[in-house]
């Protein structure tokens, strides 16, 4: 038998990666990266403001902490499938 070589080919995916692995997490390196980091730091931010003006140190902390985790998770998701 003939032992074939297979060229490894670079899919679109890796040369227009969105994404850029950086100490554990990731940062936008392509246009279609912080078109989806932008909002997420909005999403941060409007959650934090709407909560910290009517609550109590302690509430907050119990709200923010569950909208925060999840999207951390997701956003770390999304940013490992497209690095």
């Amino acid at each position: 038998m003939v032992a074939r070589k297979t060229s490894k080919k670079r899919s679109s995916n890796t040369t227009h990666a969105w994404f850029r692995p950086l100490r554990g997490s990731y940062i936008p390196v392509h246009w279609k990266g912080w078109l989806m980091y932008v909002p997420y730091v909005a999403y941060l931010y409007l959650t934090y403001m709407l909560l910290v003006p009517n609550r109590s140190l302690l509430d907050t902390i119990l709200f923010l902490v569950p909208y925060w985790v999840a999207g951390i998770i997701i956003m770390h998701w999304v940013a490992k499938q497209k690095s």
